[in-house]
């Protein structure tokens, strides 16, 4: 093994066993899960609540029409499609929970007190036998320190190289998305969010301010919530599910590299 090797894999094992002791990306990445946690849940009980409000508005009629229109319409009708499509937004954020909730039960055992005297163990063993023994000693403990390095830290470092894409990327996104959604209640039956009402005061409010709006305005509304849904079940999948796996894999794949180099460097001179 050349001098230049050994400094390099002698940096990596020392980085690891320091970054394994702070704690610093555990308690990181803990506070981002739990933060995801609590806004997807809030955007799930939110659309659960417009869903409660259409399923009760769907069995109902508007006399007189709405702009337009004459005689009765069924409101089901033009509600159909916004209920389907909050239905299969619901399921998608089931999946992002259940997702967001694993991500953080496994960074919990990774981030376990055992993990950390194994990555101090391994590490220092590696360092020690890294200069002081021969190669068929140094390539087991190296290897299975590899291995506990990538649990330790691979769903770690996924999760905080997300949070950095979400930052940059997506926060800005969520949040309007989220805000549409919050207002979305409001702009479909005149009831601002924060009021105080009843089944019987819902529909009521609901027929005076349909009964003011044309059908294409209607219309309109009701698109503009289901583009709401869309952007954030596609915002949610990347965020929790794509690009956590994306960079796993991308650890996965450095780990590989780094084992097939050291097979190289510990090889006799």
């Amino acid at each position: 093994m050349g001098i230049n090797s050994r400094a390099l894999v002698s940096i990596f094992i020392v980085l690891m066993v320091g970054l394994s002791s702070t704690r610093v990306l555990d308690d990181y990445v803990d506070d981002y899960t739990t933060s995801s946690i609590k806004n997807a849940a809030l955007t799930y009980a939110t659309a659960r609540g417009i869903n409660a409000l259409v399923s009760m508005m769907q069995s109902s009629e508007v006399e007189a029409g709405i702009g337009v229109v004459s005689g009765s319409l069924t409101i089901g009708e033009l509600l159909d499609p916004l209920n389907d499509m909050i239905e299969r937004f619901s399921t998608v954020m089931t999946w992002v929970l259940a997702s967001l909730a694993a991500q953080k039960v496994l960074l919990l055992l990774a981030s376990h007190e055992l993990f950390l005297y194994l990555v101090a163990v391994l590490g220092i063993s590696a360092l020690l036998l890294l200069f002081n023994a021969s190669p068929r000693a140094q390539a087991p403990v190296f290897k299975a320190f590899l291995v506990v390095v990538f649990i330790r830290f691979a769903l770690g470092l996924a999760v905080a190289l997300n949070s950095g894409v979400d930052y940059l990327f997506l926060d800005q996104q969520l949040q309007a998305n989220d805000a549409g959604i919050e207002n979305f209640q409001s702009n479909i039956i005149g009831i601002e969010s924060d009021d105080e009402f009843d089944a019987d005061s819902v529909r009521e409010s609901a027929f005076t301010f349909w009964r003011g709006l044309s059908l294409d305005e209607l219309e309109r509304k009701i698109s503009d919530g289901i583009e709401n849904f869309i952007n954030l079940v596609a915002i949610y999948l990347l965020k929790t599910i794509v690009f956590p796996l994306g960079f796993f894999y991308a650890a996965f794949f450095f780990i590989k590299l780094l084992w097939r180099v050291e097979l190289n460097i510990t090889a006799p001179s």
